[in-house]
């Protein structure tokens, strides 16, 4: 019988026996719609991608161990869970990072953390001074002010189409003006704790 023909629960016991082809069922089945969920969570085409394949890997390193009564809701909650941690090391990459940015080293840095942190300052404050006025003020205003693009579009009676278009063009710009400086904010940041 082909497996295609078998419900997902059969084809479960058939993945605890280590089978490629109940694998390749449920794979073919449910892929997907899990990636057409991350997508529309993430807005990001390849980091879906790698989502939903990231889940299927972790499916077939746990098929013995498996204890799945619906394999849909199993799949989908396993996906949301891989998505919520996703975006949480974002958010704290963020946050090292402007944590970095916004406070001066401390007495335990070495010299070298001290040279760099104060060339990565100075090339920051010249790449902002680089922008438009109006795109390095809406800049400021969310990455060190941190506020809304609701709150700057209010403050600056534009319209917040407007503010994302100026946060995507300043982010761009100091993205390419300061990629030499990501290596030494990503040394110096694990080093310094």
């Amino acid at each position: 019988m082909s497996e295609q023909a078998l419900t997902d629960t059969e084809l479960v016991a058939l993945l605890r026996d280590d089978s490629e082809e109940a694998f390749r069922a449920l794979y073919e089945r449910h892929w997907y719609d899990l990636f057409v969920l991350a997508k529309r969570k993430l807005r990001d085409e390849a980091m879906a991608c790698d989502m939903a394949q990231e889940l299927f890997l972790r499916l077939w390193q746990k098929r013995r161990t498996l204890l799945i009564n619906n394999v849909g809701a199993y799949l989908t909650t396993s996906l949301k869970h891989l998505i919520v941690d996703h975006v949480r090391s974002q958010l704290q990459g963020q946050q090292y990072a402007s944590h970095f940015i916004h406070t001066p080293p401390t007495d335990t840095l070495n010299t070298l953390h001290s040279v760099q942190f104060s060339q990565l300052t100075e090339s920051l404050n010249h790449a902002l001074e680089q922008l438009p006025d109006k795109t390095r003020e809406v800049f400021v205003l969310n990455r060190f002010e941190q506020l809304t693009i609701r709150e700057i579009s209010t403050r600056l009676g534009l319209s917040e189409k407007a503010i994302e278009y100026h946060l995507s063009r300043s982010v761009a710009f100091l993205r390419a003006n300061l990629h030499d400086y990501a290596t030494a904010i990503v040394l110096t940041i694990l080093s310094s704790y």
